[in-house]
């Protein structure tokens, strides 16, 4: 479960910018997640409530914004939307294909309340 480690870089960079002696607590982790990017969100949902205790995110909530995969043929160009690896293009069927976007993982923003 690859969604562990995912977890835990994001406390890693919650850490790193919410400084320890900064007042307050972080609410809420919002990140991007791509289509196609091979991530369970329940499952990252799942690990990053079970390691959060007794850190800096504790009290925070994981917002997750899913980011559609979309891909433009090589062959005629169409833009189309990728929903897995190995679709065709709906146009002419090609299978050479540039994927646009949909594998990115980000951590947008941190939530901070007094």
């Amino acid at each position: 479960m690859h969604e562990l480690s995912i977890a835990h870089s994001v406390l890693s960079i919650a850490e790193r910018t919410f400084p320890a002696d900064a007042r307050g607590s972080i609410s809420g982790v919002n990140i991007q997640v791509g289509e196609l990017s091979s991530i369970e969100t329940e499952a990252l949902q799942f690990a990053f409530s079970a390691i959060r205790s007794g850190t800096v995110l504790e009290r925070a909530e994981l917002q997750i914004e899913l980011i559609p995969g979309e891909a433009k043929c090589a062959d005629c160009g169409c833009v189309f939307h990728m929903n897995s690896f190995g679709m065709a293009c709906p146009e002419c069927q090609g299978f050479l294909v540039n994927i646009l976007r949909g594998k990115e993982l980000k951590v947008l923003s941190l939530t901070v309340e007094e």
